[in-house]
């Protein structure tokens, strides 16, 4: 498996000319596949005119199975939650860390005699 979390790869993730994650990046965050792999798999699909999905699948580096997973349980989801939150709309922190990053930000900045905000 590859360690996804490495800084090289985090910067350079693909994506479509619509700012969309492309497969490739999906894989890649998940381990599934290498950079390497991402490059001869689009050096292929420029050579036999085939999808990236089936050049990694025809190479044996992913199962179809796994591809269609990703694209029912992973993909899709997150293309209509952007879709239906609009074009330009930003993800939504969810409140919990919202709420433990403000309170720490908060108590950094609180002495021990001014106390800017309590929770009931």
């Amino acid at each position: 498996m590859y360690n996804s979390t490495s800084s090289a790869t985090q910067t350079h993730l693909p994506t479509s000319r619509l700012g969309r994650k492309r497969l490739g990046a999906y894989l890649l965050e998940a381990g599934l596949i290498t950079p390497a792999q991402i490059q001869v798999a689009a050096y292929d699909q420029q050579v036999t005119g085939k999808k990236f999905s089936e050049v990694i699948v025809d190479r044996g580096w992913i199962k179809q199975q796994t591809i269609d997973f990703l694209i029912e349980r992973v993909i899709k989801p997150e293309q209509q939650g952007r879709r239906s939150a609009g074009a330009f709309a930003q993800p939504v922190e969810p409140f919990e860390q919202v709420y433990a990053r403000r309170k720490h930000e908060v108590l950094q900045g609180a002495t021990e005699e001014e106390v800017p905000w309590t929770v009931d």
